[in-house]
């Protein structure tokens, strides 16, 4: 198995004069991999991007797509499909007729042209509107046939900019149901955001920007829960009542801090222990015979972590 990263980006630094636009940033986004690059607006997130992608010469610093340098080999970006910045499709043109230009761009027959087009459209959910002009469309419809775009030349690795900045709720989700469908092909996504609850539903790893700056980097269960462990709060209903020895015997549980009852058969855990402590107290609650309703986890949550570091940004 290739264990070459798709995306590995060292010491990235973009200076204008004596201002870092963004400084030193090493990512990593590993084959298959869905990559957050999470921050405030103007932490950085368009310009490491443009970086990556070549669109921006850093003043420092390298990158390698599936381990060829973009700077010595123009073919390094020949398996990557990108939107920065979100271009405005040409409103005279229909999503058929973007797709034929597009192939053309990559030197594609029309048979090979007419197979990728469809997928791409059936992807983002646009082909019923192929032959419509784009004048018509949405935003969010505009949007998901940039989308189309960048995924025609069927690519192994998707870079992202903002991609649901400015749509409507509706228009977020059509997005974010269309990247979703690319988890099954063993694709690798660098998406940047800074609307958490992207990154949440969508990727297993972060890294988080401030100031030009990556804060924090790695998959967002590992974050979440940290060394040693974040508190949490776990928030138990059952069917019947707890009794003092089944909360003793919760508050043996590694990682337990202390309980609270919130009724005869509600009984709230604050917890700063491991995963795997986490899920010997589970195990021990459904030990007890109670009959779980319920066991809502709060606390543990990327929300939590990006607040906390980047404190005094503000935050969407």
């Amino acid at each position: 198995m290739d264990t070459t990263p798709a995306i590995e980006a060292v010491g990235l630094t973009k200076m204008y004069g004596s201002f870092a636009a963004i400084s030193d940033v090493n990512l990593t986004v590993r084959r298959g991999e869905f990559m957050g690059l999470l921050g405030p607006n103007g932490a950085g997130k368009s310009t490491t991007l443009k970086a990556i992608t070549g669109l921006l010469k850093p003043t420092s610093g390298s990158v390698r797509i599936s381990g060829i340098d973009i700077r010595e080999h123009s073919k390094a970006m020949q398996h990557v499909g990108c939107v920065i910045e979100t271009p405005e499709p040409y409103p005279g043109f229909t999503p058929a007729e973007i797709m034929q230009y597009v192939a053309r761009m990559y030197g594609l027959d029309s048979r090979e042209t007419a197979i990728r087009a469809r997928d791409a459209l059936e992807t983002v959910k646009m082909w019923e509107w192929r032959d419509k002009k784009v004048g018509g469309f949405s935003k969010g419809m505009r949007q998901r046939v940039v989308l189309a775009q960048a995924l025609l030349p069927n690519p192994d690795t998707i870079i992202l900019d903002e991609p649901t900045s400015g749509l409507d709720p509706r228009g977020m989700i059509e997005i974010r149901q269309s990247l979703a469908a690319l988890k099954n092909r063993d694709r690798s996504l660098l998406i940047s955001t800074h609307i958490l609850s992207e990154v949440s539903e969508l990727c297993g790893s972060v890294a988080m920007i401030r100031d030009g700056r990556v804060i924090t980097q790695g998959d967002v269960s590992t974050l979440i829960h940290g060394v040693g462990g974040r508190q949490i709060s776990l928030e138990i209903r059952t069917v019947a009542p707890f009794t003092s020895q089944i909360v003793k015997n919760i508050e043996g549980c590694q990682g337990v801090s202390s309980t609270e009852h919130m009724g005869d058969c509600s009984l709230r855990v604050t917890f700063t222990g491991t995963p795997e402590q986490q899920a010997h107290l589970t195990e021990t609650v459904f030990r007890s015979g109670l009959g779980v309703l319920a066991m809502n986890e709060k606390g543990a949550n990327l929300e939590s972590l990006y607040m906390e570091l980047t404190e005094g940004d503000e935050v969407k």
